[in-house]
C-alpha cells in the first residue's frame, strides 16, 4: 500500500488507515519465495543447521539429557538456554531482516543472517523481556500471553533496522499492532495451521513455511512502519517524532 503524499506508512498505520489484503499479501510472498528460492533455502537451512548443531554440541558439553526431567530442570539446562539465546537472537533478527529487504526489493542474501551480531546484547535483552511478558501473560490467562506475542512481533525488526531502543521498539510495535489486532490474530492462526505441516513432514515443510513467514511479516513491516521514501533525507523531524511516540 502506497502512502499518501506527505504522510508516511507509519503515520497511516498509527491512524488505523491500513487495509489488510491477505490474498495479495500471500500471493506476493509466494512470488518472492519462488524468485529468491536459493537464497531463502540457504538461509533457512543454515539457520536450522546452526540451531540444531549448536544445541546438540552444547547438550553434550553440558551433559544435558533431554530424556530426563531432572536434567532438563538443572543448572546446565538453564545455561544451555542462555547460550542458545545468545547464538540465535542475532541470527533470527537477520532472518527477519532478510524478509524485510526482499519484500522491499532490496538486494539481500544468506549473509544477512550474520549482520546483526553487533546488536547481540540488545537483541538478547529484547527477547528475554518479551519472553518474560509472554510467560506472565500465559500464567495469568492464555489470552494476555497471545496478546503480548502479537503486539511485539515487530520489535526485533525495529531494533535491528531502525536501531531503536529495546523499550522503544516494543512500544512502537504494540502501538501499531494494536490498531489491527483481529487481522494479526487471524494471521497467527493461519501460520499455526501452516506450521503443523512441519511436524507432518518431519521438518521438511520448514523450508517453505519459515521463509513464507518472514516474507509475510517483512511485507507487513514495510507496509506499516516505513517512515520515509528512498529519496527522502536520512533523518527528518517527522521521522524522529513518530519513532519517539
Amino acid at each position: 500500500m502506497q502512502p499518501e503524499q506527505g504522510k508516511s506508512n507509519l503515520e497511516r498505520a498509527l491512524a488505523g488507515e491500513y487495509k489488510f489484503n491477505f490474498k495479495a499479501l500471500f500471493n506476493r510472498s509466494q512470488s518472492l519465495y519462488k524468485a529468491n528460492l536459493m537464497t531463502l533455502l540457504k538461509s533457512t537451512g543454515l539457520l536450522m543447521l546452526i540451531g540444531v548443531g549448536s544445541t546438540l554440541v552444547l547438550m553434550s558439553v553440558l551433559k544435558v539429557d533431554p530424556s530426563s526431567v531432572e536434567s532438563m530442570q538443572s543448572s546446565p539446562a538453564g545455561m544451555l538456554d542462555i547460550i542458545m539465546l545468545i547464538i540465535m537472537s542475532p541470527l533470527l533478527a537477520g532472518f527477519r531482516m532478510l524478509g524485510v529487504k526482499l519484500t522491499a526489493d532490496k538486494p539481500a542474501d544468506a549473509t544477512e543472517l550474520g549482520k546483526y551480531f553487533s546488536l547481540t546484547l540488545a537483541l538478547v535483552t529484547l527477547n528475554l523481556l518479551t519472553s518474560l511478558l509472554i510467560q506472565l501473560g500465559f500464567m495469568l490467562l492464555i489470552l494476555p500471553g497471545v496478546y503480548v506475542y502479537l503486539v511485539t512481533q515487530f520489535a526485533v525488526v525495529l531494533l535491528a533496522e531502525r536501531r531503536a531502543g529495546v523499550i522503544q521498539s516494543i512500544i512502537l510495535s504494540a502501538k501499531v499492532v494494536n490498531q489491527y489486532l483481529m487481522p494479526f490474530l487471524l494471521l497467527l492462526l493461519l501460520f499455526v495451521l501452516l506450521f503443523t505441516l512441519v511436524f507432518l513432514t518431519m521438518g521438511l515443510a520448514i523450508l517453505w513455511v519459515g521463509p513464507l513467514y518472514t516474507l509475510v511479516l517483512g511485507q507487513l513491516y514495510n507496509d506499516l512502519f516505513t517512515v520515509q521514501s528512498e529519496e527522502a533525507p536520512a533523518t527528518s523531524p517527522t521521522q524522529d517524532s513518530v519513532l519517539d511516540a
